[in-house]
């Protein structure tokens, strides 16, 4: 069965770079480190240099695809270069259901993820094939003994389990979460002992006993439905509250108690302070009853200022106004301006008049004599053939 967790999937994507050279064509150019099985699996020491180290390898990724991807800086901003991440995620098709923020971490499930993805990618673009594992036949594998003793099994640790109950009579367990199902370790062949010295890199032996120690752990946990469990922890709140109940109701009694008498204090000193001060209280009263006839007496006076006020503001206004007529007029008086506008029109229109006279006696004086000559002329044609007359009337004329 495949494990998904992010720790098997970081092997996986080691075992694909590994087919893809990575160490001799990316890790010694870049001068960078190789990566270790729990590198992009949570947060490093510094999120920087692991959040430069996925985006480098993630452009050698998308080289090997060729495709074009401008690599990015160490100290570009990381919000951008989440941004054209994920666009470039889109570009090639890949499914990705991750936000830019999770591009961001540098580490977790989106980061393993696109990388064993890319790195398929990569695989195929390669045109890489992964061909049939040979097994070497060896005859002189030996079948190592199994000891039926040490077979671990549910039976027997209900067994232990039911013994240890029945003893102690303290805890009740009716389902206990293990499968039926016998866990015996597969037989390995054993090859012949040659040397007597180890021969397993202690460093990789540390590494699988953490993968393998988390997963043979056995937890065994209290049913919180089991009706037992609940009636013990009510038998003890019982308990509790019986040994506290005495204790707590005392000190509830005299409480009560000493409030009482305060009350009573209280009371009683109510009664002699009334008492002693009715007087001034009755003085109060009337002081008080003083008070809102005059502040009555104040509203009406002030709503009478602000008529007054208001009628003073608008005989100002008048009063401006007349000031203003009495000064234009006044202006208006001793200007001599438009006298002597008079003055000027006067004598234009004394020259007017003297020109008019001359042309009228002019024309009169034409006119009479034009009277006169047509007098003249009827005259003339009245005295007919007598010549004498008619020279001396052309000599008039002329």
């Amino acid at each position: 069965m495949q494990n998904n967790t992010p720790y098997y999937v970081m092997d996986d994507v080691l075992d694909r770079l590994k087919l893809l050279k990575y160490q001799p064509n990316f890790c010694k150019p870049m001068n960078l480190k190789p990566l270790t099985p729990y590198y992009f699996t949570q947060q490093n020491t510094n999120p920087n240099e692991q959040f430069y180290y996925f985006t480098s390898l993630f452009t050698w990724l998308l080289k090997l695809m060729n495709i074009k991807f401008e690599r990015p800086g160490q100290f570009d901003d990381p919000n951008a270069v989440s941004t054209n991440i994920l666009n470039a995620i889109k570009e090639t098709n890949i499914p990705f259901d991750y936000g830019p923020n999770k591009i961001k971490q540098g580490y977790g499930d989106a980061i393993i993820y696109l990388l064993v993805t890319l790195a398929d990618k990569a695989l195929e673009a390669k045109k890489f094939v992964y061909q049939k594992p040979v097994h070497l036949s060896n005859d002189n594998l030996e079948e190592a003994e199994v000891d039926e003793d040490a077979e671990v099994t549910t039976d027997s640790i209900e067994e232990v389990i039911s013994d240890e109950v029945e003893n102690e009579d303290e805890m009740f367990i009716d389902n206990l979460p293990f499968n039926n199902q016998s866990q015996v370790p597969e037989e390995e062949p054993i090859k012949p002992a040659v040397s007597t010295n180890p021969t397993v890199d202690p460093t990789q032996w540390k590494l699988e006993v953490e993968k393998a120690a988390p997963l043979l752990k056995i937890h065994i946990t209290n049913d919180n439905k089991d009706w037992r469990v609940h009636l013990d922890q009510i038998n003890i709140h019982n308990n509790k509250i019986t040994s506290s109940l005495v204790d707590t109701k005392s000190k509830l009694e005299r409480l009560h108690k000493e409030i009482e008498k305060t009350l009573e204090k209280i009371s009683s000193r109510e009664a002699y302070i009334n008492t002693q001060f009715e007087s001034q209280i009755e003085e109060n009263r009337e002081i008080q009853d003083q008070l809102s006839i005059l502040k009555q007496k104040y509203m009406n006076s002030s709503a009478n200022v602000n008529d007054l006020t208001n009628q003073l503001s608008q005989i100002s206004e008048d009063l401006d106004n007349v000031k203003l007529m009495i000064d234009e007029f006044g202006n208006g008086m001793t200007d001599s301006k438009p006298l002597a506008e008079i003055k000027q029109s006067n004598s234009r229109l004394k020259n007017e008049i003297k020109q008019m006279n001359l042309r009228i006696g002019v024309i009169e004086h034409t006119l009479l004599s034009a009277k006169m000559k047509t007098k003249a002329l009827s005259d003339f044609n009245s005295y007919g053939n007598n010549e004498s007359l008619k020279n001396q009337m052309t000599y008039d004329i002329i």
